[in-house]
């Protein structure tokens, strides 16, 4: 059985694997206080709870803490939650959750509405599943026309085709604010939520778009590594200069810690 473990402002699910809390989540809608939560499924790294951190996200950080479920993505949050005492189990990774969900979803015939990168990576996936809706959105900045202009077809899509699971595999941060914004418009109009699946490139993942750490780096948890190595211009400021973020925000969140234990 799982746990939820209160962390650097989120709930984050400690579990020993994703098996432990896939029937929960394949029937979100029976989860106890699910009205009062967000549909959304987040499994956020390092990378991102800094950014998070950032005061231009603080807005983001607050909707997004209502998430049904935040899976710890990166394994400095699961060794820090041990450094403070307050374990999470393992490692989380929306790559090994969207396998073991997209085959349930498959078995279940449950539609998928996948928000994918490209329109050749959606192609791909239609061939693994045909029950489901691929939509590639063109180049788009937050909270502009452009943006608007998706979020309605979206909209459109989801009162057509009804979907149960909205797989979203674009960029953070604007995969969030692409789902948010949907899930509020569907909300004012009273129509039934999806749940939204915020997995970035784990579906690209899946059907060998883009290939992952070897294994042993993904269980001592340094496939940072070898995205570093095959991309070290894009990805040397997030992984090397990111230490010093993440050390800092790791550093406030013991002094809370600290704090509340004293009062």
């Amino acid at each position: 059985m799982y746990q939820k473990i209160h962390l650097l402002g989120f709930d984050f699910v400690s579990a020993t694997n994703h098996a432990e809390f896939i029937d929960d989540m394949m029937d979100y809608q029976n989860i106890p206080d699910y009205e009062q939560q967000l549909p959304f499924v987040i499994t956020p790294n390092s990378d991102q709870m800094v950014k998070l951190d950032q005061t231009q996200h603080h807005v983001l950080k607050e909707e997004l803490k209502k998430s049904l479920f935040v899976l710890p993505d990166g394994q400095p949050i699961v060794w820090f939650s041990k450094w403070i005492r307050k374990p999470l189990k393992a490692r989380l990774t929306g790559s090994d959750l969207f396998p073991l969900l997209w085959q349930q979803a498959k078995q279940n015939q449950q539609k998928i509405l996948v928000i994918v990168s490209d329109e050749i990576f959606g192609e791909k996936l239609k061939q693994d599943y045909d029950n489901i809706v691929c939509y590639a959105p063109p180049f788009f900045e937050i909270n502009t026309p452009d943006f608007d202009k998706i979020c309605q077809e979206l909209i459109e899509q989801i009162k057509d085709f009804q979907p149960k699971f909205v797989i979203t595999g674009i960029s953070f941060p604007k995969q969030e604010w692409l789902n948010l914004t949907i899930y509020t418009a569907l909300k004012k109009q009273k129509i039934p939520s999806p749940l939204f699946l915020c997995l970035g490139a784990s579906a690209e993942f899946y059907v060998g778009v883009r290939k992952r750490a070897p294994l042993f780096l993904q269980k001592v948890g340094l496939e940072w590594l070898h995205r570093l190595w095959l991309e070290p211009g894009r990805m040397w400021r997030r992984y090397i200069l990111g230490v010093f973020s993440l050390l800092n925000l790791f550093g406030k969140e013991m002094t809370k810690e600290i704090f509340q234990k004293k009062s």
